[in-house]
């Protein structure tokens, strides 16, 4: 299996997909928490090579942890021209998530953008609030979200309040376990279940993990994804056991989909375990796909055989690519393959297929923003779309298929 110490090396390396793999390790297993020596090499990576910045996937370092030194790499960055609007975007979001004292030196520069600005303030403003007021404004917060589309209320806004609410623990334990508990499957407007759900992951709240399990299988288009990241942010063997004695069981469809995602982000050996013996027995096409790619991402010798063996069998591609899991993996364990240069090709073809297609709509982009104009971002110009038809997320889909419009086009 993989260790930190080895993969931190990989964002370094020079193939998009490998750096990718290796920035995933850490951010999709919560595992950057703490760990500062994570960003230098970030910042390392765009210098090496600003004109392939695009393909690095930074959304991935938001939450690393920041110094002095990388928060002045950042700013430099986002002030130098020959970074494009794309990355300075990603650049900005992983700088205003910066602890608070940081970024004291760079207010000018966060002022000139309103949005950033504004999420400084609100972070400012979390930050003063006493124990029982930050409380009481998390509760607040989650009875203005009733009814609501994610992008209809400030969803940063509520994950500061769980972050400042989880450093602080002043919401108790068996508050946590009640609110979730209480869940009432069948109000689907609702987002106390799926803030609590979060706030127990936030806590490593290990008395929440049935509770959290039992969320996977849920119709809710928010509450599987986040009770996934809570159970992978708690991260102990007991998650590990509870999801294996559930998985094949499971009368919940979505129950094994979601479950599936867990195994390969909890770097333990109990997750291999699991993974090399519900692998052989999925039937389902789709659910043994997303099994090989989790044991990719553990770093699994011992499932290397058998997620080969999918390659060359045939996997549910049009759910991931799983030679590109496999080619990381094949690169950072140092496991070599006849088939690598084929694979590296195929990779690199597709690359350069959606280069194009992203030179393509910004050029659409740049057009449209000439005939319409736009709000200046970055020193390029952006138009936001707004849709004036909107279906609620309960609704019907238009699309014609008789399924609700959060569980098809709007998923």
């Amino acid at each position: 299996m993989f260790t930190r110490e080895h993969v931190k090396g990989f964002i370094l390396h020079p193939e998009s997909v490998v750096c990718n793999a290796a920035l995933g390790f850490f951010a999709e297993s919560f595992l950057y928490e703490n760990d500062v020596t994570l960003m230098p090499l970030v910042l390392e990576r765009l210098r090496l090579q600003p004109k392939e910045a695009r393909s690095v996937h930074l959304f991935h370092a938001y939450c690393f942890p920041q110094t002095e030194e990388t928060v002045q790499g950042l700013v430099e960055l986002i002030r130098s021209p020959a970074v494009d609007s794309n990355t300075k975007f990603h650049l900005f979001n992983i700088l205003i998530r910066s602890d608070l004292p940081l970024l004291e030196p760079y207010t000018t520069l966060i002022e000139k953008e309103r949005e950033w600005n504004k999420r400084i303030q609100d972070r400012i403003h979390i930050a003063s609030l006493e124990d029982g007021r930050l409380a009481d404004e998390f509760e607040h917060f989650i009875k203005d979200c009733y009814g609501k589309y994610i992008d209809e209320f400030d969803s940063f806004y509520g994950d500061e309040l769980v972050r400042e609410l989880a450093r602080r623990q002043c919401i108790a334990s068996e508050g946590v376990l009640h609110k979730l508990d209480a869940h009432d499957p069948d109000d689907e407007m609702g987002y106390e279940t799926i803030y609590f759900a979060q706030l127990a992951g936030a806590l490593k709240l290990e008395a929440a993990v049935p509770l959290l399990c039992g969320f996977l299988g849920s119709e809710d288009d928010l509450l599987p994804s986040k009770a996934v990241e809570a159970l992978v942010r708690i991260g102990k063997p007991s998650v590990i056991a509870a999801l294996t004695e559930r998985y094949s069981p499971a009368s919940e469809r979505d129950y094994r989909l979601f479950a599936s995602d867990v195994f390969g982000k909890i770097k333990l050996p109990e997750s291999e375990t699991a993974l090399l013996s519900l692998l052989p027995a999925e039937e389902d096409f789709t659910f043994a796909t997303k099994l090989a790619d989790a044991l990719c991402e553990l770093g699994s010798e011992q499932g290397f055989p058998l997620v080969l063996r999918m390659v060359e069998e045939g996997y549910d591609d049009g759910y991931l690519n799983l030679t590109k899991s496999l080619y990381a993996f094949c690169v950072i364990s140092n496991t070599e393959h006849p088939l690598l240069p084929e694979w590296r090709s195929e990779l690199e073809a597709e690359e350069r297929r959606m280069a194009k297609l992203d030179a393509q709509s910004s050029r659409m982009s740049k057009g449209s923003n000439r005939v319409t104009g736009g709000r200046q971002l970055f020193g390029v110009k952006a138009q936001p779309h707004v849709n004036t038809n909107k279906v609620g997320r309960n609704d019907p889909c238009p699309c014609g298929s008789g399924k609700k419009y959060k569980k098809c086009c709007g998923s």
